[in-house]
């Protein structure tokens, strides 16, 4: 895997058709090539009994991450039911009555109640996001193949939760309601703190948990940035940065090569490689101080948002146009 990750390293120039933007020798490139097919095997599903390995190693050692997957699927439902509250706000500010008010609280509280949910989840994510890179470090140092095999246990992981972070991002961008409602929410929340109704006095949180979601809530991607700020902190505290980008760039490499060659069993298959790819780029791009759009990366933009330009990601969002949305570098 050392080898592996060291091939990682390229020059700045090379063919734009090309995931890696190093020039190798034929012997190299030989080793390259086994140790890349020997790390991607199974990232596209072709391997059944490792592929249960693979998710029985991530819930002995990260359950937390198969319990936040589940939640966030069941928020991504919740999120997109959500009932906007602007005829009983529109009514409150034009005839500010103790009634119209009430009304207002009455049907916003349940909303914002859900907003607490999504922005604890993401606490939540933050918090599980250093766990994975560290393994993802030690896995990267490994020759075993059982060390491999983890490795692309935690890369699903990683990437299923960055799915929901697309997702969810994707629904809020299209629910303009949610800052609406909490902004009035909070405009008028010591008056619902202080009211004598326990019925509306129950949807009252803390002000300094408002300020937070509202700057939470406030970004335009706010579940992607919670993950690259987690990301990025790991990566600078821990001094791991160098293997951390060298991690990153091979994943992306075994998902970049699965989808250009079409290797991946099914449609499925290849779509969790595009979402394994645009992760890894986001991250990637958050992490390193160039960026992904510079000539110093690792890993070839350009050759990236040509693969994956006619594939959807999110919804029927063409996964390019998540990768830019959500990258430091890329416009």
């Amino acid at each position: 895997m050392g080898l592996f990750l060291s091939l990682l390293r390229g020059s700045p120039g090379g063919n734009s058709g090309s995931m890696s933007r190093t020039s190798r020798d034929t012997e190299s490139l030989a080793r390259f090539s086994k140790q890349f097919n020997e790390f991607i095997f199974n990232l596209g599903g072709y391997n059944v009994r490792k592929d249960t390995r693979n998710a029985q190693f991530v819930e002995a050692n990260f359950p937390e991450g198969n319990k936040l997957l589940k939640a966030g699927q069941v928020l991504l439902q919740r999120i997109s039911g959500y009932q906007d509250s602007n005829e009983e706000i529109r009514a409150a500010i034009s005839q500010p009555t103790p009634e119209n008010e009430e009304a207002a609280w009455r049907k916003i509280g349940p909303s914002v109640l859900l907003l607490v949910e999504c922005y604890q989840y993401a606490q939540n994510v933050e918090r599980l996001i250093p766990d994975i890179l560290d393994e993802l470090c030690r896995q990267a140092n490994y020759e075993d193949p059982a060390g491999t095999d983890r490795s692309r246990g935690l890369a699903r992981l990683l990437a299923d939760l960055m799915q929901n972070a697309f997702a969810f991002d994707s629904l809020k961008a299209s629910i303009p309601a949610i800052q609406n409602d909490f902004s009035y929410y909070r405009r008028t929340l010591s008056r619902i703190s202080k009211s004598q109704n326990v019925e509306i006095a129950k949807y009252a949180i803390s002000h300094d948990a408002s300020n937070k979601m509202s700057l939470f809530y406030a970004y335009h991607n706010p579940m992607v940035k919670a993950i690259v700020d987690s990301a990025s902190q790991y990566a600078k505290e821990s001094n791991n940065e160098a293997i951390v980008l060298d991690c990153l760039s091979a994943l992306a490499t075994g998902s970049f090569n699965t989808v250009k060659q079409s290797k991946a069993d099914s449609a499925k298959s290849e779509r969790l490689c595009v979402l394994v790819l645009v992760t890894c780029c986001v991250l990637y791009d958050w992490i390193s101080t160039p960026g992904i759009g510079s000539p110093q990366s690792a890993i070839n933009a350009k050759a990236v948002l040509d693969l994956i330009s006619e594939r959807s990601l999110v919804d029927s969002t063409p996964a390019d146009k998540v990768l830019r949305a959500n990258c430091r570098t890329l416009r």
